[in-house]
């Protein structure tokens, strides 16, 4: 894609709005566009077995999430992202700055928002929490469009703003639409035949299909949208893919996993970043999950995720067509 942009942004005041000034005067350069969550991540590890109705010790950590943060960071590893989202605070405008992610906010008041998760002694997901309504909340149409970029959106905010993001922009730009959670992929139903790209988990292509079966649950999207190509992750198991009647599925290699907490948010990230670069699907694919299997596996979040790293592992990948 060419890197001409534009950029308009109104339905606001001059007056009391001094930060979508910023916004408006500021011109964006960058390939890729995101709008999402980005707040704290606090994973709570069980130091034993789980004791319902009781107080259990824990050891905890702490780091930036939200699924749109968590994908835009992936592709920084390669080049500058834009990142539009509510406003937050000095420490974490600081944080995204150092990753090379240029962040725009969407209003003039930070609004507290942070996610949570319980996993067990074994790092297996548990439980997760989440106080991120500001998101959703935020209902305000703003006019933003823009020329040949990839525009990359997770569901946390409002099903209005979003399919007003979209439908600003989806005929001059690549439209990626991260699933984020089984109780927000329904936003994704008004605006299915205008994305290029839906990347969501097996539970969220169930419930968005209504059908308990994944290829069956595919082509039924597929029949509202010809021409898109659609990611499904299924934990440590096979992840799908289909593009103009290319259907086939990845299995990643057993490894230990201890990281599996943004895991597949990793493997998103690559995925977009690959196929942006003018891969096939298959290449792609098997780039995205080999990255998310290095991410699983390793204990440091801050895993160096190159070609040259992923690579070793994408040579044990499996994929092959399914009928």
């Amino acid at each position: 894609m060419e890197n001409e942009e534009t950029l308009i942004i109104g339905g606001c005041s001059s007056k009391t709005d001094i930060l979508l000034i910023y916004i408006y005067m500021k011109k964006i350069k960058n390939n890729f566009i995101f709008f999402g969550a980005v707040h704290k991540d606090y994973v709570f590890e069980l130091k034993n077995d789980l004791i319902k109705y009781r107080t259990n010790p824990i050891k905890h950590t702490e780091s930036y999430g939200g699924v749109a943060h968590n994908v835009a960071r992936t592709i920084s590893i390669h080049e500058n992202v834009s990142f539009f989202s509510l406003l937050t605070d000095k420490e974490t405008l600081n944080y995204l700055k150092k990753y090379r992610i240029d962040f725009l906010p969407l209003n003039r008041k930070i609004e507290k928002r942070y996610y949570g998760v319980l996993v067990n002694k074994n790092k297996k997901f548990e439980l997760g929490i989440a106080n991120t309504d500001a998101y959703e909340k935020f209902t305000k149409i703003v006019n933003l469009k823009f020329l040949n970029k990839y525009i990359v959106l997770d569901l946390n905010f409002s099903e209005k703003f979003i399919q007003s993001v979209v439908s600003q922009n989806f005929k001059k730009n690549h439209i990626t639409i991260c699933g984020t959670s089984l109780f927000k992929i329904h936003k994704v139903k008004k605006i299915i035949k205008k994305i290029n790209c839906l990347i969501l988990n097996k539970e969220e292509l169930y419930s968005l299909s209504k059908i308990r079966n994944i290829k069956k649950s595919i082509m039924k999207i597929i029949n509202l949208n010809p021409y898109i190509n659609i990611i499904v992750s299924n934990a440590d198991k096979k992840t799908y893919g289909y593009e103009a009647a290319n259907f086939i599925s990845c299995k990643p290699p057993k490894v230990k996993a201890v990281n599996e907490n943004g895991a597949g948010d990793v493997m998103t990230g690559t995925y977009i970043y690959y196929k942006s670069k003018k891969h096939e699907m298959n290449s792609a694919l098997s780039l995205a999950v080999a990255a998310g299997t290095l991410y699983a596996k390793s204990k440091n979040r801050k895993i160096n995720l190159n070609y040259k790293s992923i690579k070793k592992i994408n040579n044990n990948i499996m994929y092959k067509s399914e009928k």
